[in-house]
């Protein structure tokens, strides 16, 4: 099969034009970085099916800043050989863009010149000469708005002709002349240096992107809330109660029925509870990347990231593990230098990922109802400083004398097209679904089966001294007693177990053992009444939907009564209240959480890509510090009740992690070396 690659540097629309001549659907945005390795897709022209290569976003195949990028890019178009190359180029850059191209035609690749973004470079002003571009530089030309599709039937045609005969491949081109000849600049103020005047402001510019985190997380928590009692109530009537119905006419045994209705149909009803507000989150974001401010928010923040020995570019696989710390970790391949990778790969499981959101949500609105978007969002920026410490630490110590180096491109603002954003959020939402609902619906089944196993080999013992998962959390309980979890809170330890293997799960653990033990099934048992329950659903999103206009006029919910407050709370909730001390002392909970491991799926995919001694010094980092971080949170809340106990636990904590940091990174300096491993291309 004949193969083309498609190459370009970041921002200039290359994996959009993938998309559409394949129709695979991946990731695209205006930062660099997203596709670090190579993806394949198939087109279909009248007589033929070719392969298409989507290479990496570089600006040089011999880029040192790039690293990884520019070295998969040259490796494959060395060892390769594909019939045609595309190399596409940002109509509003065209010069800086064309820096690739005597790279190209110094290794002999026929090359298809393909101008991206003609409708962005006609609103700034910009005059672009197809004609003369394939005039001076002898090469074929076509011109495509990608976002669009306008010119791919153009783009296709040339793709054919030009598999079946190539003109003369030119041996280099002057790209300052062929710039000079083909391309006008507009000298006036563009739409996009007019919103970069206050986007980009010294002074604005950082409170700005502080506001936009801010809506972000806010439009997420009270836009989803709006439609979670829907999915609740839809889902627990078709996957809990009908099976539970059914179960119970054919006299199933307790433990079938714990397995089915309160396992299975219990985890698919809380995997659906978690779509309307990580559904608005990937929205927000996708709408952000689209509209070109992701890239202003790593320009933004590059000179404070400097000081921690990191260049701005590395801020997008930080926002990348808001949505999962996995793509994270493996977005670090993108940064060339070996501390600005393995500095990132460290501190990106301390991002608050999608799966801990729902940890967050609910938690909070159990304890925090009234200002559950503010505790989250001190969350996010708790995690956000401690990464920032973390970093810092790490270049006072291990990655001393290094400096940061950056490259970053900021593109045109874009209107945001609904095609993109729906697709891309789609994307992310369907993979968290299936990623997490597999693994929440899988614990849950484990928690209510173990939950109602008695230690005297009984069933139906949910929530009792009997439960064999009681036996499991009390036992360790005790090692979480500074930080206010009391013996009898034994269900939030199982939590923390179980988060170990998927920080989603943990919310399932939590609402299986908060829950109130399950009425009694009688031999009288009904079917149920599915219109009824529909119409209670759909009221619930009019419902919540007023309260949705107060949240934004009124976000931190002042006007609330408690009444009102505590009557939207489930039965968990109220259990979970009366086992935490306080809403402190269940703060201090999430703050464990927010640090103290990644998931198993996060732990292997940093095992491949620093090496087992980078993994386990980030595990052992993570643990010790989310032990003395939620601790001491504790502590403080006692330090006007027990003044000399609290006192002498924050001291003696302190002291023993500050001999415990010493002893880690003098062993990391000697065990580090050559254990960091080559990515595997």
């Amino acid at each position: 099969m004949k193969e083309l690659a498609i190459i370009g540097s970041p921002n200039c629309g290359k994996t959009t034009i993938f998309n559409r001549l394949t129709g695979t659907r991946q990731r695209t945005g205006n930062w660099p970085g997203v596709t670090v390795e190579r993806k394949d897709g198939r087109l279909n022209l009248a007589d033929q099916q070719l392969n298409v290569v989507d290479l990496p976003g570089v600006y040089s195949l011999h880029d040192d800043i790039q690293g990884i990028e520019a070295r998969v890019a040259h490796q494959y178009l060395s060892e390769q050989n594909p019939e045609l190359v595309l190399m596409a180029l940002d109509a509003t850059r065209l010069p800086r863009q064309l820096a690739l191209l005597p790279e190209l035609l110094a290794m002999g690749k026929p090359v298809l010149l393909v101008v991206n973004m003609l409708d962005t470079a006609a609103a700034e002003g910009i005059k672009v000469d197809l004609a003369e571009l394939r005039k001076q530089t002898g090469l074929p030309v076509v011109g495509v708005t990608a976002s669009t599709g306008e010119g791919f039937d153009q783009l296709k045609s040339a793709i054919a002709s030009l598999l079946v005969a190539y003109p003369a491949l030119p041996k280099t081109v002057d790209v300052k002349a062929v710039a000079a000849a083909c391309y006008v600049e507009n000298y006036g103020v563009t739409r996009t240096e007019r919103i970069d005047h206050w986007m980009l402001h010294p002074l604005l510019a950082l409170p700005i992107f502080l506001l936009v985190m801010y809506m972000l997380f806010t439009i997420s928590v009270n836009l989803g809330a709006v439609f979670i009692d829907f999915f609740d109530i839809v889902l627990g009537s078709l996957f809990v109660e009908t099976p539970r119905w059914l179960l119970l006419s054919l006299g199933a045994p307790e433990w079938l029925q714990a397995f089915v209705a309160d396992g299975v149909g219990g985890g698919v009803q809380l995997v659906g509870t978690f779509i309307p507000t990580i559904g608005c989150l990937y929205l927000c974001m996708s709408v952000l990347e689209d509209s070109g401010y992701l890239s202003r928010a790593a320009f933004v923040i590059d000179r404070m990231m400097a000081k921690i020995g990191l260049p701005g570019q590395a801020f997008i696989p930080l926002i990348i593990g808001f949505g999962c710390n996995v793509p994270a970790v493996m977005a670090s391949r993108a940064l060339g230098q070996v501390s600005a990778r393995l500095t990132t790969i460290f501190i990106a499981p301390f991002m608050s990922c999608g799966a801990r959101l729902s940890v967050y949500v609910f938690v909070g609105t159990a304890f925090f109802p009234s200002q559950a978007q503010n505790a989250i969002f001190a969350l996010y920026l708790l995690g956000i400083l401690v990464a920032i410490a973390s970093a810092w630490i790490l270049r006072r110590s291990l990655f001393a004398n290094v400096e940061a180096a950056n490259v970053t491109e900021m593109p045109a603002y874009h209107k945001p097209l609904l095609r993109n954003i729906l697709t891309q959020t789609w994307h992310r939402l369907s993979s968290f679904i299936w990623r997490a609902g597999k693994r929440i619906v899988a614990v849950v089944i484990v928690i209510n089966v173990v939950s109602s196993l008695g230690s005297d080999g009984s069933w139906g013992n949910q929530n009792t001294e009997k439960s064999a998962l009681s036996v499991v959390g009390k036992t360790l309980t005790p090692m979480f007693t500074p930080m206010g979890i009391g013996e009898q809170n034994w269900p939030a330890t199982v939590g923390l177990f179980t988060g170990l293997f998927a920080k989603e799960v943990v919310v399932g653990t939590l609402d299986t053992l908060y829950a109130p033990p399950l009425v009694q099934a009688s031999d009288e048992v009904s079917l149920p009444s599915y219109g009824a329950d529909l119409a209670e659903a759909l009221a619930s999103i009019a419902e919540n939907a007023v309260g949705l206009v107060t949240a934004f006029t009124d976000p931190l919910k002042i006007t609330a009564t408690q009444e009102e407050i505590t009557a939207q709370q489930p039965g968990s909730y109220q259990a979970m209240q009366n086992l935490f001390p306080s809403a402190w002392g269940a703060f201090c909970y999430l703050v464990f959480i927010l640090l103290y491991a990644p998931c198993v799926a996060t732990i292997g995919v940093m095992q491949k890509e620093a090496g087992q001694v980078w993994l386990s010094f980030s595990v052992v980092w993570s643990l010790l510090l989310s032990y003395w971080l939620a601790t001491n949170l504790w502590h403080i809340a006692l330090l006007f009740s027990a003044p000399l106990a609290a006192g002498s636990w924050i001291v003696g904590s302190t002291v023993l992690l500050y001999v415990a940091y010493r002893l880690i990174m003098a062993q990391m300096r000697r065990g580090m070396r050559d254990q960091i491993p080559v990515v595997n291309l």
